[in-house]
């Protein structure tokens, strides 16, 4: 009975590992913000620690990150944000891109002051 009862977390912890979900490779994502007549930007992104914010940010501009899951919820998936509010007006516009490795994943072009993109919402416009 002793040698049972001893056995039983050895069994648990076999199992458990068993079926866990498989870990997950990391996916590497390609954020980009470019323009013809939009000199700088603020933007924003998420990156393996979370949400980043630079201000003033020379265009073209392009970053590698990692994320676990670029197509991942809001939040914690590939996101990136472009704001020239101030510098905003008719046939000014800014790209903004998403790649997750060699795959366009989202893009979007716009003359409004601000872009977005998200990994778990692909789109090309």
């Amino acid at each position: 009975m002793r040698h049972r009862v001893a056995a039983l977390p050895l069994i648990v912890g076999v199992a458990a590992t068993m079926f866990a979900p498989a870990a997950r490779a990391s996916d590497p994502v390609t954020y980009e913000v470019v323009s013809d007549s939009i000199p700088q930007a603020s933007v924003e992104y998420v990156d393996a620690s979370g949400r980043k914010l630079l201000t003033s940010v020379p265009l073209p501009w392009r970053l590698d990150v990692t994320l676990d899951d670029a197509r991942g919820p809001t939040g914690r998936g590939a996101q990136v944000r472009a704001d020239w509010r101030p510098l905003k007006s008719k046939w000014r516009s800014v790209t903004v891109r998403i790649y997750q490795g060699a795959d366009l994943l989202c893009q979007s072009t716009l003359d409004v002051g601000n872009a977005t993109c998200y990994g778990n919402t692909p789109h090309v416009f």
